[in-house]
């Protein structure tokens, strides 16, 4: 068995409600929709998508600056095929 460690997060229940429907209707669990999360952001080298900030503070400039550099080094994007990879590995594991 692989080795894990518990992450909490508090969050408002009408939120978790809504994220837990919306992931169990494309077929996943909470735990596993976020343990993809993790993996995807790894695989970036930052956020899985792209954030969006009608201001241009210091911070966003810094975001765009990051995100230009992983695109320039053709970080690889997971295929749907990783993921399903992913998702299978992870439910073999429970």
């Amino acid at each position: 068995m692989v080795n894990t460690e518990l992450v909490q997060v508090k969050i408002d229940p009408q939120t978790k409600n809504d994220v837990t429907n919306l992931y169990e209707s494309l077929g996943l669990d909470l735990p596993t929709a976020i343990r993809i999360f993790f993996k995807k952001s790894i695989a970036v080298g930052g956020l899985p998508f792209e954030l969006r900030n009608d201001t241009k503070s210091e911070r966003w400039n810094i975001y765009k600056e990051a995100r230009n550099t992983i695109q320039a080094n053709n970080v690889p994007e997971m295929s749907l095929d990783e993921i399903n990879a992913e998702i299978s590995a992870l439910r073999a594991g429970k």
